[in-house]
């Protein structure tokens, strides 16, 4: 395999999970309210754009919307549930007595919150990966690589 397209075949999962992270942060993270869902919206829209320009069909599309929109959505209830447990560390840090067990605990449930929204979110872009050809997943990194300036 060719290191053009091994880098290929790394970047595009690396790209998506960035923006979904992005994603995270902006739209569907910790801003809550009316705005919530537009990130998502905006990713999915993006990202059913670039298909459309690597010639998907409407089908592939379709299911690659599915596919993420369930892991965006998940994303969004770890995102909530982060934002929960900062503000338990801020009780925590902040109380009469500094109970380092609980902390530790916040800290490792955490750390395990997050390593099971990256899996997830790993698995959704591998499944969406599956439902187009090499073909189109290589057009799909250019594209990638465009809009990044890259």
């Amino acid at each position: 395999m060719s290191r053009l397209k091994l880098a290929t075949l790394v970047a595009i999962p690396l790209v998506v999970i960035g923006g979904a992270i992005a994603y995270a942060h902006q739209g569907g993270g910790m801003h809550h309210g009316p705005k919530a869902g537009h990130g998502m919206e905006m990713h999915l829209d993006h990202m059913s754009a670039m298909l459309t320009r690597i010639g998907a069909s409407e089908a592939q599309r379709s299911q690659v919307e599915g596919i993420l929109k369930g892991a965006f959505t998940e994303l969004e209830t770890t995102q909530q549930l982060h934002h929960d447990a900062m503000g338990k560390a801020h009780e925590l840090l902040l109380a009469p007595s500094v109970d380092r067990a609980q902390i530790e605990a916040l800290r490792a449930g955490q750390m395990r919150a997050f390593d099971d929204a990256s899996k997830r979110m790993l698995t959704a872009f591998e499944d969406a990966a599956e439902v187009l050809s090499p073909e189109q997943r290589t057009a799909l990194a250019a594209e990638v690589r465009k809009h990044h300036g890259g």
